[in-house]
């Protein structure tokens, strides 16, 4: 909505290329994970309007930062006629322009993917009357798959300036355009409570941004009218007037870095990889007729229970991307390890990646070096389609670990034209034997470094699972416990409870869940064998809580093996009872706490512990002997 041409010179016509959705960068990927479609203001322009100094043929600026950031994204600009005078040529009313946009979406098959728009001021209305259009009749794709939606100083019950413009007749006569911005018309005021009343039903996300200098002399659009007043988004001042906030000058800017973070929080938790129901879907189902699942290993793919935990996914999805990527996933057993494994790995195959997720942990492969690396050789090669030739490249004088290193590197990397994605999950079960852990511990270390000097290396990505403590004795130099993305994941927190019970399709209070959390805490395997057994029908809440801590209850299976490990280990055993005795947390000695939270027994509260939940205290106080 550049109104510094009201005062200014004439600019040139705006080239009739520019109008309609125009591609900017991944448009034609039949693999990106979304949309994100630029639509400017009043007399704004596909590309100038976005642009620091109004370039419209340069491509140093923020939609082609986006696309270097983010290649796995469509990047559009959808470019209109909208002057604010008459003589700068025809406009069409809002509602008509609305419908062009939609039609245009669909046939360049806009839908398809996730969606986020980024839009500045009169575009916001439009994009609102875009999605009410959709609506009404019932286009749903558009709908379905918008996810987010960013305001740009967007006058959402009009702008004063439109007035004061329309007052101006000494230079022109104002366009429809202008018209339907004054401030106050019971068009946008119906217009805003329409989106205020279903972005929730919708399921769309806002982010609102607005400006704080006057341009020209005035304040195009005042904070009142730049915020949408949807529950929960706080509109944010920038230092930038009505022009300047939509060209961020750098990658650091306040604008480009919240767009960049809004982008990813919205649409990688929502990839179409994950094949989740939709939350329409989720909301048409029933307790009668929902199906559930088996609480046991990893939550399915498609499966309508998995809680996301978006800062630890979203950092995941990036990192695989990386050449020679390593992440390391450390959590108590139970917590969601494998289910999140198995979410990095499918992003990677949805990327065009190889993807194998091993578990050679088994007594039979873990006699001597030589058979666990030629073990791991052999069945990589038959997960990669590829025939097994060990023998070919097994030299006699070499170490068998100078062997597996040339066979990785020289068959099965060779023969494969894309990254693989190798997950390792529970890969502490090889702690116990320190001769094999030692050695390929310091493999996976020095192919992740050969991976920053070499292309070849480059293609492998690793992704490794364990639950306890590293103890085995490493040199710092070659752990990979120490280099790569770490990720820790634990107990749900109080919101994602919440998720998890309504996804259960239990109408619960906060009183009741709070209940629940007492018990258990926010334990991912805990929590969904419990609401499993509720929302069956088998328990209700209150026979849960009684007979919980008991062998009658459903953790018996669970519990014991834990009593067991903690009878045998007298210091593991002492160092449980001096928490669970106590109602306050404790210092414990640093070995045991760790053993202890390895375990998922305990959490920490700054350098001390205390039990995890009452589940945990009430049944090992009645059965840890003297």
């Amino acid at each position: 909505m550049p109104f510094k041409n009201f005062f200014g010179q004439t600019p040139k016509p705006q080239p009739p290329e520019m109008t309609g959705l125009i591609k900017i960068s991944g448009c034609d990927n039949p693999k990106r994970c979304g949309d994100v479609i630029f639509v400017h203001g009043l007399g704004g322009h596909a590309r100038g309007t976005w642009h620091p100094q109004e370039l419209r043929n340069d491509d140093n600026f923020w939609l082609t930062w986006l696309a270097q950031e983010r290649p796995d994204l469509g990047i559009w600009s959808f470019g209109y006629k909208a002057e604010p005078f008459e003589w700068r040529g025809s406009t069409m009313p809002l509602f008509d322009r609305a419908s062009n946009l939609l039609e245009y979406l669909q046939v360049n098959d806009i839908g398809k993917y996730p969606i986020i728009f980024i839009t500045h001021s009169m575009g916001g209305l439009l994009i609102k009357e875009m999605l009410r259009n959709a609506q009404t009749f019932k286009k749903t794709a558009v709908i379905e798959q918008t996810k987010g939606i960013v305001f740009l100083s967007t006058p959402h019950t009009g702008s004063h300036l439109a007035n004061l413009v329309d007052k101006i007749r000494i230079l022109a006569r104002s366009s429809i355009s202008v018209d339907e911005l004054k401030a106050h018309i019971p068009q946008l005021r119906q217009l805003n409570e329409w989106y205020r009343q279903n972005v929730d039903s919708l399921k769309i996300n806002t982010k609102v941004y607005f400006e704080t200098k006057p341009t020209q002399g005035f304040l195009v659009v005042d904070p009142d009218s730049a915020n949408p007043a949807i529950k929960d988004v706080q509109p944010i001042a920038t230092d930038d007037d009505h022009l300047s906030i939509t060209k961020p000058t750098s990658t650091n800017n306040l604008v480009y870095k919240g767009v960049s973070q809004f982008i990813k929080q919205q649409l990688l938790i929502n990839l179409a990889i994950v094949k989740q129901s939709t939350p329409k879907a989720k909301e048409n189902n029933s307790s009668s007729s929902m199906i559930f699942e088996n609480t046991d290993g990893q939550v399915p793919l498609n499966s309508l229970f998995y809680i996301e935990r978006p800062e630890v996914e979203i950092k995941c999805y990036e990192s695989i991307l990386q050449p020679g990527a390593l992440i390391r996933i450390k959590a108590p057993q139970k917590m969601g390890k494998t289910s999140l494994m198995s979410r990095i790995l499918e992003y990677g195959k949805q990327k065009g990646y190889r993807t194998v997720s091993l578990n050679l942990w088994s007594q039979e492969n873990l006699t001597a070096l030589k058979n666990f690396l030629q073990a791991f050789c052999a069945t990589l090669s038959y997960e990669l389609g590829l025939e097994d030739k060990i023998d070919q490249f097994w030299k006699r004088r070499l170490s068998s670990q100078v062997n597996c290193t040339n066979y990785l590197k020289d068959y099965l990397l060779k023969n494969i034209d894309v990254p693989l994605v190798l997950g390792l999950d529970d890969i502490d079960k090889i702690f116990p034997y320190p001769e094999i852990a030692q050695e390929f511990f310091a493999l996976l270390r020095a192919w992740h470094e050969n991976g920053k000097n070499e292309e070849i290396w480059q293609k492998l990505r690793l992704v490794i699972a364990h639950s306890q403590e590293v103890y085995v004795s490493l040199n710092v130099n070659q752990s990979p416990f120490n280099v790569g993305l770490p990720i820790e994941i634990g107990e749900f927190n109080v919101t994602q409870i919440k998720e998890l019970v309504q996804r259960h399709k239990l109408n619960w209070s906060d009183t009741e869940i709070g209940q629940l959390k007492e018990m258990i805490d926010g334990h991912p395997y805990l929590l969904r064998t419990a609401l499993y057994q509720i929302a069956t029908g088998n328990l209700t809440l209150e026979q849960f809580l009684k007979v919980a801590p008991t062998d009658e209850g459903l953790f018996r299976g669970f519990l014991h093996p834990y009593l067991s490990l903690l009878e045998e280990d007298k210091l593991l055993k002492a160092a449980m009872k001096k928490v669970i005795e106590s109602d306050i947390p404790v210092q414990l000695d640093y070995t045991q706490s760790f053993k202890l939270r390895s375990l998922g027994l305990i959490k920490f509260k700054e350098n001390k512990v205390q039990c995890l939940c009452n589940l945990y205290r009430l049944y090992f106080r009645e059965r840890l002997s003297e």
